[in-house]
């Protein structure tokens, strides 16, 4: 009996110690809600003696509202502020488009031709300074070349306005020519990433000519590109003195597919495609001339 009531009490015993701690097992200490304090409690925001809230944002400076302060913050700095970026520094760029020894199919003299353009100044306002022209050393000595130079203008982000100044220059069995004229251009960034270049000539003996250059840039791989151009000549009466007729005079289709060592410098090769066209193309005729060619090329083009 006495070994009974030991067991009894053990068991009592044991039942009110794991009591407390199944219940602490089901309600713990993160589920319990902790009161809130009324509203009355809460803190207020600061009240003046208008009766209005002040809010934690910066203090106005003293002795200034805040219409005064805005109209500070609009206008322009202090004279004796420095300037947060230097965005009129003076900046030039020389640009190789064309570097090349042309081969041309027909067994004709093998011709150097060359194109480039480079500029100085700043973002809006530039001298910008265009050459192209060929040459040959075979057979005949005979070439040509011009150049622009220009008075650049940006008048949106992608095109520029140009006027200035052209000097050509054409020789052929030791006879010379050569000619000035104005030059009014547009030059820019066509939808598509097309780079246009359009050129308005008046020479100096009134014959008004133009010239229209497109080119894209389709990058194959990070240095591989190709690049399709073309370029179309105008005049707008006939030119007998450069056998010249009125309309569509000449026009070269390019192909150019160049590997880029570096962005500044770039090996290629190419073909091209050159044709007389119009009146033009009857005035060589009679003159016993080729009004088309096509020429195989390798060249380089660089930057610096």
């Amino acid at each position: 009996m006495q070994i009974h009531k030991c067991v009894l009490l053990i068991l009592v015993s044991w039942g009110m110690a794991v009591e407390p701690a199944l219940a602490q097992h089901e309600h713990p200490a993160s589920e319990t809600k902790t009161e809130t304090p009324e509203t009355s409690q809460k803190p207020q925001p600061e009240t003046s003696a208008e009766g209005s809230q002040h809010n934690d944002g910066p203090a106005l400076p003293e002795g200034m509202s805040l219409d005064e302060v805005l109209d500070y913050a609009s206008g322009p700095p202090p004279e004796s502020y420095p300037d947060p970026v230097a965005d009129d520094e003076l900046k030039f760029f020389t640009l190789f488009e064309q570097l090349e020894y042309r081969i041309p199919d027909g067994g004709g003299a093998d011709q150097i031709g060359w194109e480039a353009q480079g500029w100085v100044g700043f973002d809006y306002n530039r001298f910008v300074w265009k050459s192209e022209g060929e040459l040959t050393f075979e057979g005949e000595d005979q070439g040509g070349s011009s150049t622009d130079f220009l008075y650049s203008r940006l008048i949106t982000p992608f095109w520029s306005l140009q006027a200035g100044a052209q000097y050509a220059n054409e020789w052929e069995s030791g006879d010379y020519e050569d000619r000035w004229s104005g030059v009014l251009a547009l030059q820019g960034l066509a939808p598509g990433m097309i780079e246009m270049d359009s050129s308005l000539y008046i020479s100096e003996d009134a014959d008004v000519t133009a010239a229209v250059e497109a080119e894209y840039n389709l990058r194959l791989t990070q240095r591989l590109v190709l690049q399709p151009r073309a370029e179309l000549g105008f005049a707008f009466q006939d030119i007998p003195d450069r056998a010249l007729g009125a309309g569509l005079t000449d026009a070269n289709l390019d192909l150019r597919l160049r590997y880029e060592i570096e962005r500044e410098f770039a090996p290629y090769i190419g073909v091209r495609y050159g044709l007389l066209a119009g009146e033009t193309a009857s005035i060589a005729k009679s003159a016993g001339t080729d009004t088309e060619s096509v020429s195989l090329i390798f060249g380089v083009r660089f930057a610096f």
